[in-house]
């Protein structure tokens, strides 16, 4: 565990903050970056959403990985990951990113399966 912020300012979630429009594409890249790598090592966040990411100095950080799954071990978890991303595509519309989740999390999904 890490914490994220300084002494007197802990970093604030997602949500708590105002994205610059030129910012929003890297940071949506790097969230879906995180995801696929999650699921490179058997992990699915199963709760992500911008309440779980936090923004500190230009950078994210996902947290709060108590409902985390292993892919492995419930072959149901297609339709967790579909929501994280689901969850993350819906965030980061309003800074005019338009992706399809659907799309994402299939490709992501059969990345996987292929090993």
């Amino acid at each position: 565990m890490e914490y994220i912020g300084d002494i007197n300012d802990p970093a604030p979630l997602l949500r708590e903050v105002t994205l610059e429009k030129q910012e929003a594409q890297s940071l949506f890249d790097c969230v879906i970056r995180n995801i696929a790598l999650s699921l490179a090592c058997d992990r699915i966040h199963g709760d992500l959403s911008e309440y779980n990411i936090l923004h500190w100095s230009g950078t994210l950080s996902i947290i709060d990985f108590a409902q985390a799954v292993d892919p492995r071990q419930n072959p149901a978890v297609y339709a967790l990951l579909l929501r994280d991303i689901e969850r993350v595509c819906r965030y980061f519309a309003r800074y005019g990113i338009r992706t399809n989740a659907n799309s994402l999390a299939s490709e992501m999904w059969e990345r996987y399966q292929g090993g």
